[in-house]
């Protein structure tokens, strides 16, 4: 099979009314994490009207779906990954709905080009990316076993191609003291609140012996009831944050042994509640990035010339990138100055310039998985890449 990027751009062509229209569908019905029922219903429907064959998800993934069409070769397996959540109160100002039109977009394009002469092609919809760790889930259920290598393209206010993401774990500090008249009987009472507040206190310190690129950061969730009580019950929410496992686990056992001290400090009971749903670090596959890359330069769309670790944040393909060889891109839809999740960024999703990009990204990501398809020699390559990783 000998089909590149002059097939996918032209094939794209075609589909640019068809990718809008979805963008638009998805950007005006926002729904959150496991909640994405329109959404998902609504991709479902079109993926079924193209001839791909669908398989839904069940209970707490209900709106995960598995769309497939099989060509005639055995391998490989690849997966266009499609999120679809939006933020509350926000919507769309991560532009996950242009995830999953672009990604939709490239699959028809490949699947009409290839027709029956490639391996099989998946379009996996992936819930609940903003918070609800959709993608762990549906790996633990299953959904990925078979697949070859996975890929999508995330908006943003930059455009990147290769870039790592830090693993992200958030922690619930509750500490727990003793009421008493703040005025008349303080000598009495046990200060849960100064638990939180020596919690601050440590982590800042503890800031300048931390590794490179984690973050630690956090809220005061409940601070007391009222002023002349002292505080029998306080609570803190944090996130910790890593590049690399090791140093991910480092961050957690000094976050954890800074509210032990903070506690103990205060006289407090404390309670630790940590979210299962932990974020993995991020690993590009960069045989795929190259490909990629070349791809997307002929569409006319520049890198912006970032670093891999520069303006990072985490997501749940970085479990899935621990599991398979995965690529992640970013595309620019604004200018530099409107970031994801804000208000401005919302705005730039719908405008001229990011549904051109959006546009010229599904061309650069229809032409990457033909050349998968076509050459076994990437595949293997990026099999290989993903193995030396894995090994450390």
């Amino acid at each position: 099979m000998k089909h590149g990027f002059a097939d996918a751009r032209r094939e794209i062509k075609k589909l640019e009314p068809f990718i809008s229209h979805i963008s638009r569908r998805i950007f005006e019905t926002p729904e959150t994490n496991f909640q994405e029922i329109k959404s998902s219903a609504f991709l479902v429907s079109e993926l079924q009207k193209q001839g791909f064959s669908v398989k839904r998800g069940k209970g707490r993934l209900k709106t995960a779906f598995e769309a497939v069409w099989r060509g005639k070769r055995k391998n490989p397996t690849i997966a266009i990954l499609a999120e679809y959540d939006a933020l509350p109160e926000i919507g769309h100002a991560c532009g996950h709905n242009m995830i999953a039109a672009l990604g939709l977009g490239a699959a028809l394009a490949v699947k009409n080009i290839a027709g029956k002469k490639c391996g099989t092609l998946k379009v996996i919809g992936t819930p609940a990316e903003e918070g609800g760790g959709g993608k762990l889930l549906m790996i633990k259920e299953g959904w990925f076993n078979g697949v070859d290598a996975a890929i999508m393209a995330h908006p943003s206010n930059k455009t990147r191609v290769v870039s790592r993401m830090l693993a992200v774990m958030e922690i619930e500090f509750l500490f727990y003291g003793k009421a008493s008249h703040a005025a008349a009987h303080p000598e009495l009472g046990i200060n849960a609140l100064d638990g939180v507040i020596n919690l601050f206190n440590a982590v800042n310190a503890m800031r300048q012996q931390t590794p490179d690129f984690s973050r630690v950061h956090g809220i005061i969730t409940h601070g007391g009831d009222a002023p002349n009580i002292i505080p029998e019950f306080a609570s803190a929410k944090f996130m910790v944050r890593g590049l690399t496992m090791p140093d991910f686990k480092f961050m957690i056992e000094r976050l954890r042994r800074c509210a032990a001290g903070a506690a103990k400090t205060a006289g407090c009971r404390l309670k630790i509640k940590a979210n299962p749903l932990a974020y993995h670090p991020f690993e590009p596959n960069r045989t795929m990035g190259k490909v990629f890359a070349e791809n997307l330069r002929k569409t006319g769309l520049k890198e912006s010339g970032i670093g891999e670790t520069e303006e990072i944040g985490s997501s749940d393909i970085g479990n899935l990138s621990q599991v398979l060889p995965a690529l992640h891109p970013e595309f620019a839809v604004s200018d530099g100055e409107a970031v994801n999740h804000s208000r401005d960024f919302l705005k730039a999703v719908l405008s001229k310039k990011g549904t051109g990009n959006m546009l010229k990204t599904a061309t650069a990501l229809a032409a990457t998985v033909l050349e998968l398809f076509g050459n076994p020699g990437l595949i293997k390559e990026a099999k290989r890449e993903f193995l030396r990783l894995k090994k450390g």
